[in-house]
């Protein structure tokens, strides 16, 4: 029967293999954690970005049509030569 015997050097060897490959293992890790917690960031901001973006276009909608109201009581008053009450309406919705 054959004796099995393992060196030093080899012993040493396969220990800082370990530690190398334990050390990738939590560096991989950090940099998933990083990335993972910058792309959740991003998600959101991506979101609040969307959610403002039809906020503004809604408001922008809102503003075109009381400038048509506008232009056209403002058409309306000069075709007819006088300001009819109720025709032009205030600022506020």
């Amino acid at each position: 029967m054959k004796k099995f015997t393992l060196h030093l050097d080899a012993a040493i060897v396969i220990a800082l293999l370990f530690l190398l490959t334990l050390g990738l293992n939590l560096y991989q890790y950090r940099e998933y954690k990083a990335l993972k917690d910058e792309n959740y960031r991003l998600q959101l901001q991506g979101l609040e970005d969307s959610l403002n973006l039809d906020s503004m276009r809604s408001h922008i909608e809102r503003l075109n049509g009381r400038i048509e109201r506008l232009e056209a009581a403002q058409s309306a008053t000069e075709l007819s030569g006088t300001i009819q009450p109720g025709s032009i309406q205030s600022g506020t919705e």
